[in-house]
């Protein structure tokens, strides 16, 4: 039987009709241009005779495949025939290999693939900060001691390996914190096929670092006289301790004010507003600011540099997210870090550590004392009130709120008030 009896001319001038058309090219081979209504796709077959019965046996689609590489493809699949193979079901055999192979190559992933996985799929889509947080947790934590090794070989004594290098440094929150991450994170593993099992599951965060005490810690009026008095010997710079000033005066959170920016401020309403996008939990939030609250923005004001109320180094971004934590925390340590400031100690309250987190804790705590009301000091908070009462009391207490910062913010104002001959 002739073969190579078309030519890609003949294939480039085909054009499908109403209905299905058949055309020979010899040896087999045979070209199918199916109808319009289906498409009109111009397909290649080899048809042939295997154990008494006509088989075919898919030779690619034009123009994606040429004419030569449907004849080569035809003249491979023949040569099986020949030797007693069918090449449906070789190619069958063939896939099926190749996804064991790919099955197999994605059990070979280390740790840090293990990771870059979580994090492409899940964490950069579901995480508010695109998984930027918990990356530096695994990446400080996790990778130097497990992240060369195979994600499938990992095994319990390796994660209290993680762990009890954590514990060295007597961080038992950050202990309990990375084994949940590990945990989601192998988890994931085991539902993309790049683990078999949870290296986790059998360390409870009781034999990690063991229960966590609640953080309570808030500064009594007599420390933010104390914050008042030191602040100026902090080193700090003005625009920093202003902010510290914003975050006890406004309860917002540390996040919050490093991702707001000027146009969020209403100076003539006398209003910051936060928007969802920047709320911990996602819900517009309207803070009426105090004169003392207006006061701390006005100094920020003087060193303004972009849209940010506190700028980043790199033009038109905010300040990195650790930026005023590290400045508070290296002014409480005792020692004074590499390349670091020298002004240790200088914030160093009565009552112990504190951290800016503490401060919106603080604005709770002392509201309380003015007699403010509980569920109004909720809502200067942003939160939301759980359960029954959640469902059927949504007031927003806009004028009772207005009320509670400006008198939280004259209890500021007294307490800050300089005094004469006071450094």
């Amino acid at each position: 039987m002739a073969e190579n009896k078309l030519t890609d001319k003949h294939l480039r001038r085909l054009d499908p009709t109403d209905e299905e058309q058949v055309i020979g090219d010899g040896g087999g081979l045979w070209i199918r241009v199916l109808p319009t209504n289906k498409g009109g796709a111009i397909n290649f077959y080899y048809r042939f005779e295997f154990g008494g019965k006509e088989r075919r046996y898919n030779c690619g689609t034009y123009p994606d495949t040429t004419l030569a590489q449907a004849r080569e493809k035809r003249n491979a699949a023949r040569n099986l025939v020949r030797s007693g193979i069918d090449p449906t079901v070789q190619e069958q055999t063939d896939r099926t290999a190749r996804t064991a192979a790919q099955a197999m190559q994605q059990m070979e992933k280390t740790v840090s693939d293990l990771f870059d996985d979580w994090n492409r799929v899940y964490l950069s889509a579901h995480r508010k900060d695109g998984g930027k947080a918990v990356e530096a947790a695994i990446k400080r934590d996790v990778i130097p001691q497990i992240g060369a090794m195979k994600a499938k070989d990992v095994r319990l004594p390796h994660i209290v390996q993680v762990i009890d290098k954590i514990l060295e440094r007597k961080a038992r929150r950050t202990a309990n914190l990375t084994l949940s991450l590990m945990r989601q994170m192998f988890r994931h593993g085991l539902a993309r096929g790049i683990v078999e099992t949870d290296p986790t599951l059998a360390l409870s965060r009781k034999q990690a670092g063991g229960k966590e005490t609640p953080v309570d810690r808030n500064l009594s009026l007599d420390e933010i006289k104390e914050l008042h008095s030191q602040l100026p010997g902090s080193g700090l710079h003005e625009k920093l301790k202003a902010s510290i000033w914003l975050l006890l005066a406004t309860g917002a959170r540390v996040g919050e004010l490093l991702r707001a920016r000027w146009d969020h401020i209403d100076e003539a309403e006398k209003t910051w507003t936060i928007p969802a996008e920047n709320a911990k939990n996602s819900r517009a939030h309207l803070i009426h600011l105090s004169a003392f609250a207006l006061k701390q923005l006005a100094v920020m004001k003087k060193d303004k540099s972009g849209p940010y109320l506190l700028a980043g180094r790199v033009k038109d971004t905010g300040m990195s997210d650790k930026a005023i934590s590290k400045a508070v925390r290296d002014r409480i340590r005792k020692e004074p870090l590499k390349r670091r400031t020298p002004k240790t100690g200088t914030l160093v309250l009565s009552g112990g550590e504190w951290s800016p987190h503490d401060l919106r804790r603080t604005m709770a705590s002392r509201m309380g004392d003015l007699g403010i009301e509980p569920h109004i000091i909720e809502r200067c908070l942003n939160h939301v009130q759980q359960g029954i009462v959640g469902v059927y009391q949504r007031q927003e207490y806009i004028q009772q709120r207005k009320e509670a910062f400006e008198k939280w913010g004259r209890k500021l104002t007294m307490l800050t008030r300089q005094r004469r001959g006071a450094s």
